[in-house]
């Protein structure tokens, strides 16, 4: 029986106690590509929630698949080789400059957050999630980082080649679902990055 104590414990459970200089550094990246936006606060689902609980319980009956993970673990090079495929232009040095500034309001969000990646609130329940790791897991849970970047980049390749506007957007579904496989990210942390991504994309400059 689980004692209260503990469900309290559960509840005050973080990722870490803070950003890296690494990661400080990209919340401190200029922003030239966005208009100034606020982003309203959507708190993540309790530790202890039900939500939490049937979502720990989802991931746990997915059938990783690691390669599918490792794919998609660079969302720049995953969209370029999809530009190549369709014999279509891509700009480095922009995707570069759309990743880097994304990356800003993701990891504020990240930090203010400090959500437990699941694997450190399934521990709790004694569950073994399987999952894979990769060194771009090393963060907060909340938002996901790659749903926010893989929504983005695909909203903006379907509007500018919209004959291509399925495929970009399947991508960009791939690239955050990825992480959910790999067991990486709870679904909310999948939800609300795209909610991200469409503001940032609402507000390109």
């Amino acid at each position: 029986m689980i004692k209260l104590k503990e469900l309290l414990n559960l509840n005050e459970l973080t990722y870490n106690d803070g950003p890296s200089e690494k990661h400080q550094r990209r919340m401190n990246y200029p922003i030239t590509m966005f208009n100034e936006i606020t982003i309203e606060e959507v708190p993540f689902p309790e530790n202890t929630g039900k939500e939490t609980l049937d979502e720990l319980k989802y991931l746990a009956s997915l059938e990783m698949n690691p390669d599918f993970a490792k794919e998609h673990d660079d969302v720049e090079e995953v969209f370029n080789k999809k530009h190549k495929e369709l014999e279509l232009e891509f700009n480095k040095e922009e995707a570069k400059g759309l990743l880097k500034q994304s990356a800003k309001y993701i990891m504020e969000l990240k930090y203010k957050y400090q959500r437990p990646r699941p694997y450190q609130v399934a521990e709790f329940y004694d569950m073994d999630l399987n999952g894979k790791e990769l060194d771009s897991m090393k963060t907060p849970s909340y938002p996901s980082g790659h749903a926010v970047q893989g929504y983005l980049m695909g909203m903006i390749y379907s509007e500018r080649h919209p004959e291509y506007r399925e495929v970009f957007t399947e991508l960009g579904e791939d690239i955050a679902h990825s992480r959910i496989n790999a067991k990486a990210h709870f679904p909310s942390d999948k939800k609300f990055g795209k909610e991200i991504a469409e503001r940032l994309f609402d507000n390109l400059i």
